[in-house]
């Protein structure tokens, strides 16, 4: 099937155009508001329209009768959309150039539909959406190819701020304000991603619960901002213990857990002893001057076939249970 003509119907090429047709074709594609260059069958330049002068800075003279079309959005010689249109508009050959940057336009057969982010154009590159088609005589031959451009930089600036700011939206809708951890909600859905994750693809991990020493007795005795240092101090501390992988989450008051994907108990408990040190570490400095430490018991158990949240948590938790008893800042596997 032939391709439809672009546009309307079929444009000759300038070398068989009379001198008023000419002239009134220059005036069209110059009252086109958006960047337009035309190319004969061979890939020459034969219209270059005063906005895409304007945005190129490559005055027509200069441009009409080469094939320098690539100027304006490259830093070195290739094709553009509308060449491949002219070689036969194959999508292999799109893809090759554009990826998955381009499809099919659903208004004009033949024709191509794109967006991509041009670093080369501008001062700082821009965005601009394209379009090419392929242009047919009275015959149905092919005798060139049209690309226009539409500069889009602040659509795609807009549509980044805003998802961006979903990102941060979400990030604090899952992530405890004062330590900077996630959030007892996260840690649920978590728990649950690792579950699927271990009896889909035999992935082990490990699952450590920390909770920390004597914490209602500092508030009481010196105060709930003092309280709130130290969660936060906590949180910081957990945070640089974990590779990118681990994830930590205050699920409490003064509970934390931290889930530990491919990793054996051993592990864990290199992890659980690097956290329970550096708190121990740690001196707090009252307003007074003078200093404190805290302490953390930790729980560490490893996922096993059949467990579920509840009886993984439940292991934990009974460790946990067992490093309070024994004394308290220590460290109990099960």
């Amino acid at each position: 099937m032939k391709e439809n003509v672009v546009p309307q119907v079929g444009i000759p090429p300038m070398a068989i155009v009379d001198m008023t047709d000419q002239s009134m074709l220059i005036q069209v594609f110059d009252r086109i508001v958006l960047p337009t260059f035309v190319l004969d069958k061979d890939h020459r330049i034969i219209y270059w329209n005063s906005a895409l002068e304007a945005i190129s800075g490559l005055s027509r003279e200069e441009m009409v009768g080469t094939k320098d079309q690539w100027r304006p959005f490259y830093s070195s010689a290739r094709p553009c959309l509308a060449d491949l249109i002219l070689e036969g508009g194959k999508d292999e050959d799109v893809k090759h150039y554009y990826m998955n940057k381009c499809q099919r336009s659903e208004l004009i057969e033949g024709a191509y539909e794109a967006e991509d982010f041009f670093p080369d154009c501008g001062v700082d590159g821009e965005w601009l959406q394209f379009t090419a088609s392929s242009i047919v005589d009275s015959n149905g031959d092919l005798i060139g190819a049209i690309e226009t451009f539409q500069n889009i930089s602040g659509r795609k600036k807009a549509e980044f701020e805003l998802l961006e700011r979903e990102r941060i939206y979400k990030e604090l809708s899952i992530t405890d304000s004062l330590t900077g951890l996630h959030n007892s909600r996260h840690f649920y859905d978590q728990m649950e991603n690792a579950l699927e994750t271990a009896r889909r693809y035999h992935h082990g991990f490990t699952l450590c619960f920390f909770d920390l020493d004597d914490f209602k007795k500092l508030n009481d005795t010196h105060g709930h901002l003092m309280g709130d240092k130290v969660l936060e101090t906590f949180g910081a501390l957990v945070r640089s213990s974990l590779r990118t992988l681990d994830s930590g989450y205050r699920y409490g008051g003064e509970e934390f857990a931290i889930l530990l994907p491919s990793t054996d108990v051993d592990g864990a408990e290199t992890v659980a002893e690097r956290v329970r040190e550096s708190l121990q570490n740690y001196q707090f400095i009252l307003p007074d001057g003078e200093t404190i430490r805290c302490s953390v018991s930790i729980g560490v158990t490893a996922y096993t076939v059949g467990d579920s949240v509840q009886s993984l948590m439940q292991r934990a938790d009974n460790a946990l249970y067992k490093a309070k008893e024994q004394g308290k800042n220590c460290i109990v596997t099960v």
